[in-house]
Parts: structure tokens; sequence; C-alpha cells
């Protein structure tokens, strides 16, 4: 049988508007007409509350106070973990900020244009300028609010690079915990949340945000121990679930070459999986380089970055892993059992994707990809390992320096320390014979690696392997200068009209949705770097602000 154009025509004009009757459900095949509830929102709310705050972190935690100060009474604080604080509870003091009482009190001057000129320069010119002015115009409120409503002493000021005066601010000693220790931010916001009463809900994870179609966000659905529990807020809700460098999947797909599951700073404890990026694309927000992923770091001999004994606010966070910091007599080999760099040139602090230890790090076959740290005795004695003897005989993942076996390595014959390290023996052994004679010649014609070279011949051998870490993000959710989520549909522009661009202040935003804290993208830019916790922090403190004015839904 064949048709007609007009009867072809006829028949399609039928069956689209039979499909257009049906109002089909994307995945689901079924009219909303089918049930009473629309697909939209849940069948039921098992809690209802003013303003829903997703996570205890430093963008939370100051969201939460500053809208329940700001008027909405019924405030709401949930966490998947099963401990209050995230990664912030790991991290470092330093939080940088600008134009505030404690500069001047210290003597020193700082003006915002300098603010804004630094932080353009340290990430790569990417940060969105409404969004870092946003921080810049908060700072010097927020840092007196810290002190005088939350209870934060600050400490001396320090220097950070590439900003031009003194603006890292670090909380002075509190309790247990000695200057600079980040925790005791989280100590005290705690404190300020019981004080107003306002509910913290342990192990409940967002996965999935409820929003009118083109509309308001209503509320979320959340996974708990005792199964879904739907909660909506008639308010505002506030995504604070931190990074994604707990998804080794969602990492791959926006940088393909790290191609294998890597360690993240805070692992065992926290899993930060990028909870709030994957939502808030279902219903039609969006992420801003996320190409450029997220700064690395890494610990010797050791996976974990820090050691964290619970209770975590009685007990202080240690240091993890031996010493990296003297490298001169070491070469570093890889999975065959090879060099694969200049070893002079190699960065033990934060780093990015880009630099050339880690292109040297991405190019290494099999996997996983292994960096074994190699030295004789001698050199271990100038590393500072031969302080860790026993880390090396008897290795202890659980009491400092937390080494693992399988992450150190200590014999009297390099075929013996090969067999240790998993790599093989003759390649090893011709590695360090082909060095020492690079050594003996003065000049390293394999990688031009600078300064002198020590020969590796005084047994016993060493070997401690470098466990490279996910460490902070670069990216994150698209939001403007008040922490609203974007709506993507603003991207979306009329083919005769391609010139009609907004600031990021007069794009449509989802309705009633702000996101603060790591997962928030745009004042950065490209690098993050030490201090990131004032941006955070100040995320959350405007976030709060303005999701108290929003009307009652």
């Amino acid at each position: 049988m064949s048709l007609s154009r007009r009867d072809f025509l006829k028949k399609a004009t039928v069956g689209a508007a039979a499909v257009a009757g049906a109002s089909l459900i994307p995945g689901l095949g079924v009219s909303p007409a089918a049930s009473e509830t629309p697909y939209w929102q849940p069948e039921k709310w098992d809690i209802e509350t003013e303003v829903l705050v997703v996570g205890t972190g430093d963008g939370g935690c100051p969201a939460a106070i500053r809208a329940y100060d700001g008027g909405a009474r019924d405030v709401l604080i949930i966490d998947k973990a099963d401990f209050f604080g995230g990664c912030s509870v790991l991290g470092g003091g330093n939080c940088q900020l600008t134009g505030t009482h404690v500069q001047e009190e210290q003597g020193v001057e700082d003006r915002p244009e300098w603010a804004f000129e630094d932080t353009m320069v340290f990430g790569m010119h990417r940060s969105n300028p409404d969004v870092l002015q946003s921080w810049i115009d908060t700072s010097r409120e927020f840092a007196k609010w810290m002190e005088d409503d939350m209870g934060v002493a600050w400490g001396r000021l320090g220097t950070q690079a590439p900003a031009r005066v003194p603006r890292s601010h670090r909380p002075a000693a509190y309790d247990v915990h000695p200057e600079g220790s980040g925790v005791i931010y989280s100590i005290r916001f705690m404190e300020q949340l019981e004080k107003r009463n306002i509910p913290v809900k342990l192990e409940h994870r967002m996965t999935k945000i409820y929003r009118e179609p083109n509309g308001p966000v209503l509320g979320i659905e959340c996974d708990t121990p005792n199964g879904k529990v739907n909660i909506k807020a008639t308010r505002a809700i506030i995504l604070a679930t931190g990074g994604f460098k707990g998804n080794p999947q969602m990492i791959r797909a926006y940088y393909p070459s790290f191609d294998e599951t890597l360690i993240w700073t805070g692992w065992p404890d926290v899993y930060p999986t990028g909870d709030a990026h994957l939502a808030i694309m279902d219903i039609g927000g969006g992420c801003v380089d996320m190409s450029f992923i997220m700064e690395y770091s890494g610990r010797l001999g050791t996976r974990q970055y820090v050691r964290w004994e619970r209770p975590h606010f009685t007990t202080p966070v240690t240091r993890t892993g031996l010493p990296n910091g003297n490298l001169e007599h070491i070469i570093f080999v890889e999975n065959e059992g090879k060099r694969y760099l200049n070893e002079a040139r190699w960065e033990a602090g934060h780093t990015l994707p880009w630099l050339p230890h880690m292109l040297a790090f991405l190019a290494i076959k099999g996997r996983p990809r292994m960096e074994w740290f190699v030295t004789d005795d001698d050199g271990a004695e100038h590393a500072g390992w031969t302080d860790f003897e026993n880390a090396f005989v008897n290795p202890d993942p659980v009491n400092t320096p937390c080494a693992e076996p399988g992450w150190v390595a200590k014999a009297d014959t390099i075929e013996d320390l090969a067999v240790q390290m998993g790599v093989p023996a003759d390649n090893l052994k011709a590695t360090i014979e082909r060095y020492n004679e690079h050594a003996a010649a003065g000049a390293d014609p394999d990688f031009e690696r600078d300064g002198p070279l020590y020969p590796i011949v005084k047994p016993p051998f060493w070997a401690a392997r470098w466990c490279r870490m996910a460490h902070d993000q670069c990216t994150g959710i698209r939001v403007n200068q008040r922490m609203q989520v974007v709506d993507t549909s603003e991207q979306w522009q009329p083919w005769h009209d391609v010139n009609d661009s907004k600031p990021i202040g007069e794009e449509k935003v989802i309705p009633h949705l702000y996101a603060a804290g790591e997962c928030n993208g745009g004042i950065g830019g490209a690098v993050r770097g030490s201090g990131k916790r004032g941006w955070y922090m100040t995320n959350g403190y405007i976030a709060g602000d303005y999701a108290a004015k929003e009307q009652l839904l």
C-alpha cells in the first residue's frame, strides 16, 4: 500500500494531535491525567519547611543561620553523611576575605579593585565579574558577622600569592584546636544552629529536586536509612552539597584523560559526589567551566589526606604521609619501573591538570598509574624517611603517618625492592644503573634534570608511592551574584537576534533555588587554591539573606 503526500500529511497531523492530547511524560509514556498527582511533584510530602538547606559545610551553615535570622523561622538543614560538617571539618582555616576590619586592625591596606584584579589573575581571568564582585562587596560584613555573631576570633593574617596584601583570615585557637584549624568554623556554626533550634537531619541524601514546569522548585526527594522521604520547601531551597571529587565517573565525563578512579582528599570519611550539580541539570540549571575540573594534591606512602578520629569536634585532625620536601636524592619511576619526568620540577602542593608533571602522570601506561619515589639509604636520611623506618617495615594505615601496605618498600637489593613495589625488577635495575651513570657524568640527557645528581648505590634501598588525590573543584553550578541558580533556558536565542545577550544578573533564574559553597562556579575561575573557604562561606551568607526574602509558595 502506498500513501500520497496528502494522505501522509493528514495521518501525521492526526497522530501528532493524538500525542499532544495525551501529554505524555518523557520517559514514562503515561498521561498526568492517569494520576491525580502531577508528575513533577510527589504523591505526598513527608516533611514541610520554609527554607531547606542541603549540606552542613561552609556554604550550608551560614545560609541556614542567615535565613533564620532574616525572618524564615522554619529552617531545616540536611546532610547525607552521618556526621556534621562535610569536607569543611577536614580543611585548613585559610579564609580569603578583602576590605575587612581585621585587615584594618592589623595595619593592612586593601582595595576592592586590588582584590578583583588579583583574583582574576589567579583564576586565569575566568571569573564571572558580577559573581566575583559579590564576594568583594560582602567580605567586610561577613568577617564582622563571623566575629560578633558566630564567636570566631580572628588570628594573624597571612599572605597568599598572587594577593598583593594579606587577605588570609584564620581563626584563633579554640578548645583543643590550634590557630588556623578549619574545624573551628564548623564548631561555631553548630553552636549557633543549636542556639536557634534549627534542626539538622543527617543521613538524608538528596536524590531529586521537584520543580513545577518552567516554575519554582517545590522540594526534594532524599534517601534515608528508613527509605525515601519527600521534603517540601515553601520559601526556598539552598544547595550546598560540595564538589564532585568523589565521583570518578563524573570526573571522567568532563576530563576523559582521568580514566581511573583517583582517591580524593577526605577519603574515606567524606563522599562529595556532585549531587547538586546532577540534580539542577535535571531541572534546567547548568554549570560553568566544568572542563577545568579541579586541583589535585597528594600524600606519600598513604592514601589518606588526613587522619580523622571521631568525635571530630574534640579530636584534632592529624596530617598523614611521609616527608616529601627534600627530594634531591630521589628518582621517580612508573608502572614499568622507568623514569617518566624531571624530578626537580615536580610539585608536591596543589597542582592543576595542565601542568607538566600532571601531563607526565596522565601519560603513564597501565592502570592504575603508579608513581614511586626511589632512593638509597643516604637519600632516605636526607628526605627524613629514616625517622619513619617502622612505617616502611610495618606499615600501619591507622596510626600516623598512616603508611599502607603496598605503598612503601624497603629492601637490601633493588630486585627485592622491585618485588615489593610491584614493578619489573629488570627495568628498575636498568633504570637505576642508567641514572647512576648520569649522576657520575653530572648531566641528565633523558629528562634534563636540574641541579646536582646523586647516585643511588647505598643499601638498604627505599621506595614510597605517591597518591594523587582530587582536591578541590575549579568548576560548578552557574549562579548569579545573589547565588540564585540560573535557568539554562535563557541561553536559547531567536535566530534573528543573536546579539541580544545579558549580564548574568539579568538572566532568568530557577525560582526559589539557590546554591552556595564548593558546588558553585564563577568566583575563582579556573583555579581555586587555598583560601576558597572565604568564597564558600560568603556564598552561603548571601544565599541565606536572599532566601529569607522569598515569598511563600
